[in-house]
């Protein structure tokens, strides 16, 4: 009697310890479960979050390289050839100009503006070496270094109310920034509305946001691509009143950790901002209203030129030339940075 009783309570204890075992198997793998179900939506999480922070690759351009050609400029020019190029066209732009002169005097005041138009190209070719110079305060302040065999030319071009800065590092072209003055556009052009006109002659752009600079305030751009240059539309009306171009040689960008290599700390100077190199001198004789009516179709490539410019230059034009008795526009450049001694000086030999 006492053994049956005995074999009974046994089997029930092995019976209680088989089920809490079972229990506790069931709450492990529940448990597991759990976990990799919680893992798994975090990576889910994780990968979405990666994906849409990982940055777009740019869109192919096909309109960057006829964009380029029709300045007439081409990665790894000279700042003598880029020079010389920009001066047969004010030259070629004013040749129809002179021969339809009425007399000498006409002619002489045509010859002295096209004169001044070259001379101020020549004068704003600046090496950057250190110096203070007035573009260390501008928009253009942290599209080059100083000590790294950096250069810049400066072209107004008037058929689309511009101002084209041409870097060069170690003599060779590789970057154009070209600056629109936003009030161009007429009063409240969001920087919107100038990225949809550009990407309808580009087409459709990816946008991005944050700083291009480490350090310095966030903005927005567009940008595209093809096989050889990056093109960014940047805005820069925050600070400085700008819309942008800026078109730069893919092969340079690659390189530019080891050209820049001796950056040197710029003098600090006391010269004044630049930002008003874009205005156009000559809007108060333009009719009010007219001036700018057509900027939105020049820059999606509809139209090349002012409706009231002066006939374009043949080929690449780096500028019209201002029409008679409107005065020239005239960007505000630093004084060269080397005088015609320096043997270093790519327009040292010109009669200038």
């Amino acid at each position: 009697m006492e053994a049956g009783k005995r074999r009974m309570k046994a089997t029930r204890l092995v019976t209680g310890i088989a089920l809490i075992s079972c229990a506790v198997s069931l709450v492990s793998v529940a448990v597991a479960t759990n976990a990799e179900a919680q893992r798994g939506r975090r990576g889910s999480r994780s990968g979405r979050h990666a994906t849409s922070t990982a940055p777009a690759e740019p869109p192919e351009s096909a309109a960057i390289a006829p964009a380029l050609e029709e300045v007439g400029v081409h990665w790894g020019m000279g700042p003598r050839d880029t020079f010389d190029h920009f001066q047969h066209g004010f030259e070629e732009a004013f040749r129809p100009r002179i021969a339809k002169a009425t007399g000498a005097i006409e002619e002489d005041r045509l010859r002295a503006q096209q004169s001044e138009l070259i001379q101020r190209v020549r004068a704003s070719y600046i090496r950057f070496r250190g110096q203070a110079s007035g573009w260390d305060t501008s928009f253009i302040r942290d599209e080059y270094t100083s000590g790294n065999e950096e250069s810049m030319m400066v072209v107004r071009e008037e058929a689309t109310h511009s101002t084209s800065h041409y870097f060069f590092i170690q003599d060779r072209l590789w970057k154009r920034y070209q600056a629109y003055d936003a009030s161009a556009f007429g009063a409240g052009v969001t920087f919107d509305q100038f990225a949809a006109a550009i990407q309808r002659r580009f087409g459709p752009g990816v946008e991005r946001s944050g700083s291009l600079v480490e350090g310095r305030p966030a903005t927005r751009w567009v940008e595209w691509q093809d096989a050889t240059t990056r093109l960014r539309a940047v805005d820069q009306t925050r600070f400085y009143g700008f819309f942008c171009l800026v078109f730069e040689d893919r092969a340079t960008l690659a390189q530019l950790s080891t050209l820049r290599t001796h950056t040197v700390t710029r003098e600090t100077g006391s010269h004044a901002l630049v930002d008003s190199i874009l205005r156009d001198e000559t809007e108060s004789s333009t009719p009010a209203g007219d001036v700018h009516a057509d900027i939105a179709d020049r820059l999606s490539g509809h139209v090349r030129h002012r409706s009231d410019a002066a006939p374009p230059t043949t080929g690449a034009s780096p500028s019209a030339p201002p029409s008679s008795g409107s005065s020239s526009a005239s960007p505000s450049t630093p004084a060269p940075s080397r005088g015609r001694s320096d043997p270093d000086d790519p327009f040292a030999d010109m009669d200038l």
